[in-house]
């Protein structure tokens, strides 16, 4: 069959699990044409391989194109009058969004339908129940075409209307255990309307196995951690947890992949705490100079404050490296504490201090945790396991699956 992938603001540096999925989809004969709102900015533009993926921008750069665009398909929908009518109707829908802002998105769901009709899809999959859900609520009205929606965050986090959302969803794929309880719980769906889907990481491309690998054992402890710079990811914990081990004697490195508005505030932390010479800011990096990262690196910290599951704890554990995460959101789903890694509470520097300090003087352990984390990984979250679980349900709802 053939659907499309509405993606806001691909390709996005986050985007790298999304591309795993259709890379396995395709692979397994489905046709996937690429739809996304418009282009991601120069500083979360992603720097993976598929940077240069072929898209569809439901607006585009050039203004006079986007006007072109608009013009045809709003005269290609008035031949649909119910459909533009029940289109236009859900601008009423209860959501956080000011008014207009809905109404704005009408001219846009009528170039996404003209543009599914003229490419032949059967289905559309939506990876985000923001905006982009009401699109693709729109282009279901205009055109019949159904739609499905990966829920990877928080229910709050996605401007309300979810009730409308998700009732009107083919189905709903939520990446974690709890999102899926909390979907259940709050909202009248049937009972196959969600699935638990996880995302995960390509263990076969994570594996430490295939590449040359330093021995580890630098004299000075390589800490790494990967994630936007924001307030939220915790860099701010690293960094002073850092210089807790320098006080206590530690010989120890910092390296933070990733680009945000964060970076001066976490630069000029570690200037007042007189560490910059220990902490290193890359930007961010392709997929395959994060596996070089992962190969130097002793342990992987990401102190976020609440993560929805987190790719990244994923995408080091499969490398084998020592991994500590907190133990709020979808963390706990990934990280056993003790068994395949370390969890600590948010914002707490002293017990982040600890499990840094618990590795640094039992390597036996660390590397234990290593080997632990990629068992898990592999049996858990390859990337396999999620996108298999969404091609069975978009074959179901083609009517093409047989048991």
């Amino acid at each position: 069959m053939r659907i499309g992938y509405l993606i806001p603001e691909f390709p996005g540096q986050t985007h790298i699990w999304i591309w795993r999925e259709i890379t396995h989809l395709r692979a397994w004969g489905t046709q996937i044409d690429i739809f996304s709102t418009k282009h991601p900015s120069k500083e979360v533009k992603a720097k993976h391989d598929f940077a240069d993926a072929q898209t569809y921008y439901l607006w585009k750069q050039n203004i006079l194109k986007n006007i072109f665009d608009i013009f045809v398909s709003l005269c290609w929908a008035v031949t649909r009058p119910i459909g533009l009518y029940k289109a236009i109707k859900l601008v009423t829908i209860d959501v956080e969004a000011p008014r207009w802002r809905i109404i704005a998105l009408v001219p846009i769901a009528c170039v996404l339908a003209r543009s599914s009709i003229a490419r032949s899809i059967e289905h559309i999959h939506c990876h985000s129940c923001a905006n982009s859900a009401i699109l693709a609520m729109m282009l279901k009205q205009l055109t019949g075409i159904s739609y499905s929606l990966t829920l990877n965050a928080n229910l709050e986090w996605w401007g309300g209307g979810l009730t409308a959302k998700f009732s009107n969803a083919a189905f709903i794929i939520a990446i974690t255990q709890k999102l899926e309880e909390e979907v259940r719980l709050n909202y009248p769906l049937h009972p196959n309307q969600v699935v638990l889907g996880r995302i995960g990481v390509d263990t076969a491309k994570w594996n430490p196995q295939l590449y040359k690998l330093n021995n580890l054992t630098n004299q000075t402890f390589q800490i790494l951690t990967v994630g936007r710079l924001h307030t939220s990811k915790g860099h701010d914990t690293v960094i002073q947890a850092v210089k807790c081990l320098v006080d206590a004697g530690k010989l120890v490195n910092l390296t933070i992949i990733g680009a945000g508005s964060e970076l001066e505030n976490l630069k000029t932390l570690a200037a007042k705490l007189e560490i910059s010479h220990l902490v290193e800011f890359t930007g961010s990096l392709s997929e395959d100079q994060i596996i070089e990262k992962m190969l130097q690196a002793d342990a992987f910290v990401l102190a976020s404050h609440a993560e929805p599951l987190g790719v990244v704890y994923m995408e080091a554990m499969a490398m084998e490296v020592a991994t500590i995460g907190t133990n709020a959101g979808g963390v706990p789903e990934i990280i056993t504490d003790g068994k395949n890694g370390l969890l600590i509470p948010p914002r707490d520097v002293t017990a982040l201090t600890r499990a840094l300090i618990q590795l640094i003087e039992n390597p036996a352990f660390r590397i234990q945790l290593g080997l632990n984390g990629r068992s898990s990984i592999i049996e858990h979250f390859d990337s396999q396991i999620g996108a298999a679980t969404l091609f069975e349900r978009i074959t179901i709802e083609s009517g093409q699956y047989k048991k």
